[in-house]
Protein backbone atom coordinates (compact mmCIF):
# COMPACT_ATOMS: atom_id res chain seq x y z
CA UNK A 1 0.00 0.00 0.00
CA UNK A 2 1.48 3.16 -0.81
CA UNK A 3 -0.30 6.31 0.76
CA UNK A 4 -0.29 10.16 -1.01
CA UNK A 5 -0.85 13.33 0.78
CA UNK A 6 -0.31 16.57 -0.58
CA UNK A 7 -1.10 19.76 1.60
CA UNK A 8 -0.58 23.52 1.25
CA UNK A 9 1.14 26.20 3.11
CA UNK A 10 -0.40 28.95 5.50
CA UNK A 11 -0.16 32.19 4.96
CA UNK A 12 -0.55 34.31 8.35
CA UNK A 13 -1.29 37.49 8.52
CA UNK A 14 -1.25 38.52 12.08
CA UNK A 15 -3.08 38.83 15.46
CA UNK A 16 -6.94 39.84 15.91
CA UNK A 17 -8.79 40.66 19.44
CA UNK A 18 -11.94 39.24 19.21
CA UNK A 19 -14.60 39.14 21.76
CA UNK A 20 -12.02 39.17 24.54
CA UNK A 21 -10.17 36.26 22.72
CA UNK A 22 -6.67 36.40 20.98
CA UNK A 23 -6.76 35.15 17.23
CA UNK A 24 -4.61 34.12 14.40
CA UNK A 25 -5.69 35.00 11.26
CA UNK A 26 -4.27 33.81 7.88
CA UNK A 27 -4.73 32.08 4.56
CA UNK A 28 -4.16 28.29 3.04
CA UNK A 29 -2.10 28.75 -0.14
CA UNK A 30 -1.84 25.84 -2.73
CA UNK A 31 1.71 26.67 -3.78
CA UNK A 32 4.67 25.99 -2.20
CA UNK A 33 2.85 22.53 -1.15
CA UNK A 34 3.81 19.41 0.79
CA UNK A 35 3.72 16.45 -1.78
CA UNK A 36 4.82 12.97 -0.24
CA UNK A 37 4.41 9.59 0.07
CA UNK A 38 4.58 6.71 2.56
CA UNK A 39 4.55 3.07 2.16
CA UNK A 40 5.69 0.20 4.11
CA UNK A 41 8.86 -0.95 4.86
CA UNK A 42 11.35 -3.07 6.80
CA UNK A 43 13.54 -0.43 8.58
CA UNK A 44 12.73 2.97 9.11
CA UNK A 45 13.72 5.64 6.13
CA UNK A 46 12.77 9.35 5.44
CA UNK A 47 14.09 10.78 2.35
CA UNK A 48 13.88 14.39 0.40
CA UNK A 49 13.57 18.09 1.22
CA UNK A 50 13.64 18.75 5.32
CA UNK A 51 13.87 15.14 5.93
CA UNK A 52 15.69 15.63 8.85
CA UNK A 53 12.48 18.21 9.98
CA UNK A 54 10.11 14.74 8.71
CA UNK A 55 12.68 11.93 10.77
CA UNK A 56 11.61 14.21 13.86
CA UNK A 57 7.76 14.37 13.15
CA UNK A 58 7.64 11.06 12.36
CA UNK A 59 9.64 9.92 15.52
CA UNK A 60 7.26 11.60 17.65
CA UNK A 61 4.38 10.16 16.17
CA UNK A 62 5.53 6.19 16.04
CA UNK A 63 6.45 6.65 19.74
CA UNK A 64 3.21 8.07 20.99
CA UNK A 65 1.51 4.98 19.56
CA UNK A 66 4.02 2.90 20.74
CA UNK A 67 4.71 1.68 16.71
CA UNK A 68 7.35 -0.26 15.75
CA UNK A 69 9.37 2.15 13.29
CA UNK A 70 8.86 0.34 9.85
CA UNK A 71 7.86 3.04 7.10
CA UNK A 72 9.50 4.49 4.10
CA UNK A 73 8.66 7.81 3.36
CA UNK A 74 9.52 10.54 0.44
CA UNK A 75 9.33 14.05 0.92
CA UNK A 76 8.76 15.26 -2.53
CA UNK A 77 7.75 18.55 -2.57
CA UNK A 78 8.68 20.64 0.64
CA UNK A 79 7.23 24.20 1.94
CA UNK A 80 10.72 26.13 2.52
CA UNK A 81 12.10 26.39 6.10
CA UNK A 82 12.18 30.45 7.07
CA UNK A 83 9.81 31.71 5.23
CA UNK A 84 6.71 31.70 7.36
CA UNK A 85 4.45 29.65 5.40
CA UNK A 86 4.09 26.96 8.23
CA UNK A 87 6.31 24.64 6.95
CA UNK A 88 7.07 22.37 10.08
CA UNK A 89 3.90 21.95 11.09
CA UNK A 90 2.30 21.18 7.37
CA UNK A 91 5.11 18.73 7.24
CA UNK A 92 4.34 16.90 10.45
CA UNK A 93 0.70 16.76 9.88
CA UNK A 94 1.24 15.08 6.46
CA UNK A 95 3.75 12.69 7.48
CA UNK A 96 1.62 11.73 10.71
CA UNK A 97 -1.43 11.52 8.46
CA UNK A 98 -0.08 8.69 6.30
CA UNK A 99 1.66 7.25 8.89
CA UNK A 100 -1.90 6.64 11.03
CA UNK A 101 -3.39 5.49 7.53
CA UNK A 102 -0.57 3.02 7.06
CA UNK A 103 -0.88 1.96 10.86
CA UNK A 104 -4.81 1.17 10.23
CA UNK A 105 -5.44 4.21 13.28
CA UNK A 106 -8.77 4.71 11.84
CA UNK A 107 -10.10 7.07 14.43
CA UNK A 108 -7.34 9.21 13.55
CA UNK A 109 -7.93 9.61 10.02
CA UNK A 110 -10.78 12.42 10.43
CA UNK A 111 -9.73 13.66 14.14
CA UNK A 112 -6.78 16.67 13.60
CA UNK A 113 -6.81 16.79 17.02
CA UNK A 114 -5.51 13.73 17.31
CA UNK A 115 -2.98 14.07 14.91
CA UNK A 116 -1.42 17.27 16.49
CA UNK A 117 -1.47 15.40 20.19
CA UNK A 118 0.71 12.74 18.64
CA UNK A 119 3.05 14.97 17.25
CA UNK A 120 3.27 17.84 20.11
CA UNK A 121 1.90 20.22 17.80
CA UNK A 122 1.91 23.46 20.01
CA UNK A 123 -1.47 25.79 19.96
CA UNK A 124 -0.10 28.27 18.38
CA UNK A 125 0.42 26.31 15.63
CA UNK A 126 -3.67 26.00 15.42
CA UNK A 127 -3.72 27.89 11.81
CA UNK A 128 -1.77 25.21 10.40
CA UNK A 129 -3.14 22.91 12.11
CA UNK A 130 -6.91 23.79 10.27
CA UNK A 131 -5.39 25.08 7.59
CA UNK A 132 -4.09 21.75 6.95
CA UNK A 133 -7.62 20.45 8.18
CA UNK A 134 -9.61 22.19 5.63
CA UNK A 135 -7.96 25.08 4.22
CA UNK A 136 -9.41 28.66 3.53
CA UNK A 137 -9.67 32.00 4.81
CA UNK A 138 -9.03 30.98 9.11
CA UNK A 139 -9.80 32.69 12.23
CA UNK A 140 -8.46 30.81 14.80
CA UNK A 141 -8.26 30.65 18.43
CA UNK A 142 -4.35 31.34 19.48
CA UNK A 143 -4.79 29.10 22.77
CA UNK A 144 -6.61 26.99 24.83
CA UNK A 145 -6.90 24.94 27.89
CA UNK A 146 -4.32 22.53 28.74
CA UNK A 147 -4.97 19.38 26.74
CA UNK A 148 -7.48 21.05 23.99
CA UNK A 149 -6.89 22.17 20.80
CA UNK A 150 -7.52 25.81 19.98
CA UNK A 151 -10.92 25.76 17.78
CA UNK A 152 -11.64 27.88 14.23
CA UNK A 153 -13.58 31.09 15.16
CA UNK A 154 -14.40 31.59 11.69
CA UNK A 155 -13.49 30.02 8.37
CA UNK A 156 -14.33 31.23 4.71
CA UNK A 157 -14.00 29.86 0.99
CA UNK A 158 -12.17 32.31 -1.52
CA UNK A 159 -13.12 31.18 -5.21
CA UNK A 160 -12.74 32.59 -8.44
CA UNK A 161 -12.08 32.20 -12.27
CA UNK A 162 -8.55 33.01 -13.29
CA UNK A 163 -9.39 36.67 -14.72
CA UNK A 164 -11.12 37.49 -11.60
CA UNK A 165 -8.39 35.39 -9.35
CA UNK A 166 -7.85 37.13 -5.61
CA UNK A 167 -4.18 36.10 -6.41
CA UNK A 168 -0.94 36.53 -4.36
CA UNK A 169 2.36 36.38 -5.60
CA UNK A 170 5.33 35.42 -3.10
CA UNK A 171 8.69 36.65 -3.08
CA UNK A 172 11.17 34.34 -1.38
CA UNK A 173 14.92 35.51 -0.91
CA UNK A 174 18.15 33.84 -0.66
CA UNK A 175 18.15 32.69 2.82
CA UNK A 176 21.63 34.13 4.82
CA UNK A 177 23.58 31.09 6.07
CA UNK A 178 23.81 32.73 9.40
CA UNK A 179 19.54 32.46 9.84
CA UNK A 180 18.69 31.05 13.36
CA UNK A 181 16.89 27.66 13.13
CA UNK A 182 14.33 28.90 15.32
CA UNK A 183 13.33 32.39 13.13
CA UNK A 184 9.82 31.13 12.41
CA UNK A 185 8.88 29.75 15.82
CA UNK A 186 10.47 32.79 17.61
CA UNK A 187 8.45 35.59 15.36
CA UNK A 188 5.61 33.75 16.30
CA UNK A 189 6.07 34.10 19.90
CA UNK A 190 7.21 37.26 19.68
CA UNK A 191 3.78 38.24 17.65
CA UNK A 192 2.09 36.21 20.68
CA UNK A 193 3.62 38.36 23.12
CA UNK A 194 2.83 41.72 21.57
CA UNK A 195 -1.19 40.64 22.04
CA UNK A 196 -1.44 42.84 24.88
CA UNK A 197 -0.40 45.69 22.70
CA UNK A 198 -2.92 44.81 20.14
CA UNK A 199 -5.65 47.62 18.99
CA UNK A 200 -9.17 46.50 19.42
CA UNK A 201 -9.56 48.37 16.35
CA UNK A 202 -8.52 44.22 15.07
CA UNK A 203 -11.79 43.10 15.82
CA UNK A 204 -13.21 45.86 13.61
CA UNK A 205 -11.04 45.35 11.06
CA UNK A 206 -11.63 41.31 10.80
CA UNK A 207 -15.10 41.99 10.56
CA UNK A 208 -14.87 44.31 7.84
CA UNK A 209 -12.62 41.79 6.03
CA UNK A 210 -15.10 39.26 6.06
CA UNK A 211 -17.94 41.85 4.59
CA UNK A 212 -15.51 42.00 1.80
CA UNK A 213 -15.51 38.53 1.18
CA UNK A 214 -19.06 38.50 1.35
CA UNK A 215 -19.93 41.25 -1.18
CA UNK A 216 -16.72 40.30 -3.30
CA UNK A 217 -14.85 43.22 -3.13
CA UNK A 218 -10.87 42.90 -3.05
CA UNK A 219 -10.45 46.21 -2.59
CA UNK A 220 -11.87 45.99 0.60
CA UNK A 221 -10.61 43.32 2.05
CA UNK A 222 -7.15 44.38 0.94
CA UNK A 223 -7.88 47.57 2.87
CA UNK A 224 -8.42 45.85 5.76
CA UNK A 225 -5.32 43.50 5.68
CA UNK A 226 -3.40 46.51 4.76
CA UNK A 227 -4.85 48.43 8.32
CA UNK A 228 -4.83 45.01 10.70
CA UNK A 229 -0.80 44.70 9.41
CA UNK A 230 -0.53 48.00 10.47
CA UNK A 231 -1.53 47.09 14.00
CA UNK A 232 0.36 44.11 14.34
CA UNK A 233 3.37 45.97 13.56
CA UNK A 234 2.54 48.71 16.39
CA UNK A 235 1.84 46.10 18.60
CA UNK A 236 5.29 44.58 18.55
CA UNK A 237 7.05 48.15 18.43
CA UNK A 238 4.98 49.22 21.65
CA UNK A 239 6.20 45.76 23.14
CA UNK A 240 9.92 46.19 21.44
CA UNK A 241 9.79 43.11 19.58
CA UNK A 242 9.55 44.02 16.27
CA UNK A 243 11.70 43.22 13.32
CA UNK A 244 12.02 46.15 11.02
CA UNK A 245 12.02 45.41 6.72
CA UNK A 246 15.41 45.57 5.50
CA UNK A 247 16.02 48.22 2.72
CA UNK A 248 15.89 45.53 0.09
CA UNK A 249 12.68 44.31 1.55
CA UNK A 250 11.15 47.60 0.87
CA UNK A 251 12.55 48.30 -2.06
CA UNK A 252 10.34 44.98 -3.08
CA UNK A 253 7.69 45.74 -1.64
CA UNK A 254 7.41 49.17 -3.68
CA UNK A 255 7.95 47.14 -6.74
CA UNK A 256 4.86 44.95 -5.86
CA UNK A 257 3.03 48.27 -5.19
CA UNK A 258 4.00 49.75 -8.53
CA UNK A 259 3.18 46.56 -10.58
CA UNK A 260 -0.37 45.73 -9.25
CA UNK A 261 -0.28 45.04 -5.58
CA UNK A 262 -3.57 45.94 -4.07
CA UNK A 263 -1.85 45.39 -0.74
CA UNK A 264 1.36 43.73 0.44
CA UNK A 265 3.75 42.76 3.16
CA UNK A 266 6.01 40.01 5.15
CA UNK A 267 4.78 36.81 6.47
CA UNK A 268 4.33 37.99 10.17
CA UNK A 269 6.36 34.39 10.69
CA UNK A 270 8.79 34.26 8.17
CA UNK A 271 11.09 36.19 5.49
CA UNK A 272 8.02 35.44 2.63
CA UNK A 273 6.99 38.98 1.09
CA UNK A 274 3.67 38.90 -0.36
CA UNK A 275 1.10 40.73 -2.77
CA UNK A 276 -2.43 40.80 -3.23
CA UNK A 277 -3.11 41.15 -6.93
CA UNK A 278 -6.31 40.78 -9.03
CA UNK A 279 -6.36 37.81 -12.12
CA UNK A 280 -3.53 35.74 -13.41
CA UNK A 281 -2.51 38.29 -15.67
CA UNK A 282 -1.41 40.61 -12.93
CA UNK A 283 0.50 37.75 -11.59
CA UNK A 284 2.39 37.20 -14.82
CA UNK A 285 3.08 41.21 -14.92
CA UNK A 286 4.34 41.45 -11.34
CA UNK A 287 6.26 38.13 -11.25
CA UNK A 288 8.27 40.01 -14.61
CA UNK A 289 8.79 43.05 -12.62
CA UNK A 290 10.31 41.59 -9.36
CA UNK A 291 12.21 39.03 -11.33
CA UNK A 292 14.03 42.25 -13.04
CA UNK A 293 14.44 43.84 -9.75
CA UNK A 294 16.06 40.80 -8.10
CA UNK A 295 17.68 39.19 -11.30
CA UNK A 296 18.39 35.86 -11.11
CA UNK A 297 20.22 35.47 -8.42
CA UNK A 298 17.93 37.70 -5.21
CA UNK A 299 15.01 34.96 -4.74
CA UNK A 300 12.38 33.35 -6.19
CA UNK A 301 8.80 34.36 -7.01
CA UNK A 302 5.59 32.53 -7.08
CA UNK A 303 2.01 32.86 -7.79
CA UNK A 304 -0.70 31.14 -5.73
CA UNK A 305 -4.27 31.42 -4.94
CA UNK A 306 -6.21 30.28 -1.97
CA UNK A 307 -6.63 26.64 -1.11
CA UNK A 308 -10.16 25.71 -0.30
CA UNK A 309 -9.84 21.52 0.80
CA UNK A 310 -7.18 21.52 2.73
CA UNK A 311 -4.75 18.06 2.90
CA UNK A 312 -5.88 15.60 0.19
CA UNK A 313 -4.83 11.55 0.81
CA UNK A 314 -4.87 9.44 -2.05
CA UNK A 315 -4.46 4.68 -1.35
CA UNK A 316 -2.64 2.96 -3.72
CA UNK A 317 -2.76 -0.53 -3.58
Amino acid sequence: MLIEIGAPSVLPFGLVRLENKTCLLGITVQHPPVHLSTKAYTGFKITGARGDVGYEYATKFLDYHQLKHQAEVEIELAIPAFVGLGSEAILGLSIAQTLSQLNGLTSEKNDPSALAKAIDLKPQNALELWGFDQGGLLLVESDSPAGEVPGIIRRQEIQHDDKEAWAFVLHFPRIPGDTPKTLEAQRLENLLQAAPHLSNESGELVENLWSAVDDDNLENFAHALRELSKLNDEALASAGISAPLSQEEQAILNVMLENGALTCGRSVTGLALYALVKGSSATVSLRHALRDHVGHHGGTAMATITDNHGARVVIKD
